[in-house]
């Protein structure tokens, strides 16, 4: 019984010692794994830490013009007047001679002796900026119906009673000045018998790009000036219908008397 006793004992020790170098041999394999885990991320790294240490070589033996540079350019808005400036790095026009601007109201009357013309005002461009001006003229008198009318302080492109543009030039710069039909505004502020003023979109043309923003303008313009006289064609036409169902309505029930 006694024999039978240590015979269980041992048996159940070296069970311990089994499981205890199964832990060791599990314990020793995880370390080894992990260290080869390790290695293997540190040489990954090793390996993206070179690619980029030779594109930023590269990148930096690269000559100074090889990279572009596109420039943005500078909008400034204003509520009342909007205006939307393309500004250029180079001065645009040759020194021209302090002046006085006059109003802008039409119909205006202004006594000023310092106060150019446009024409001398014009000739105070430089040849590219007179380029500029002639191109957007040239454009405006394109469109069908547009008719100039020049004054001391501006050019206006018209087509009847519709402004298409206002050409102006203010101490050098060309400035190109826009009335958009809003007819959202204009039914609304006639529906609540409310007079309302519209405040007017100014282009500076300081550059090529600006040109084709005032071209653009035009064609906005002329384009709402187009649907403006449509709309206003329907409405006629719709009130004309209306007198002539009151008149019927009303000969109907005089002849019912």
């Amino acid at each position: 019984m006694e024999g039978m006793l240590q015979a269980v004992v041992v048996v159940f020790m070296l069970f311990l010692c089994s499981l205890c170098l199964f832990a060791v041999v599990v314990i020793v394999r995880d370390m080894i794994y992990e260290n080869a885990k390790t290695r293997r991320a540190r040489a990954r790294e090793d390996r993206d830490y070179e690619r980029v240490l030779k594109a930023l070589e590269e990148a930096t033996d690269k000559a100074p013009e090889a990279i572009p540079v596109v420039a943005q350019p500078v909008v400034v808005e204003a509520p009342e007047p909007t205006v939307v400036v393309v500004e250029a790095p180079a001065a645009p026009a040759e020194e021209a001679p302090v002046e006085e601007e006059p109003a802008e109201d039409d119909g205006a009357v202004v006594f000023s002796a310092n106060t150019l013309t446009m024409e001398e005002k014009y000739a105070t461009l430089s040849s590219e900026f007179k380029r500029y001006f002639d191109e957007i003229i040239k454009h405006a008198l394109s469109k069908e119906g547009v008719k100039e009318s020049k004054h001391n302080s501006s050019y206006d492109y018209k087509i009847g009673a519709y402004r298409v543009v206002r050409m102006m030039i203010k101490r050098g710069e060309i400035v190109c000045e826009f009335h958009f039909i809003d007819r959202d505004i204009i039914d609304y502020a006639n529906a609540s018998n409310v007079k309302m003023k519209q405040s007017a979109t100014t282009i500076k043309v300081l550059e090529a790009s600006a040109v084709g923003v005032a071209k653009d303008g035009i064609d906005l313009v002329c384009t709402q000036i187009a649907e403006d006289k449509e709309y206003k064609k329907e409405l006629a036409r719709e009130k004309r219908k209306e007198k002539r169902r009151q008149v019927a309505e009303a000969a109907a029930n005089a002849q019912g008397e």
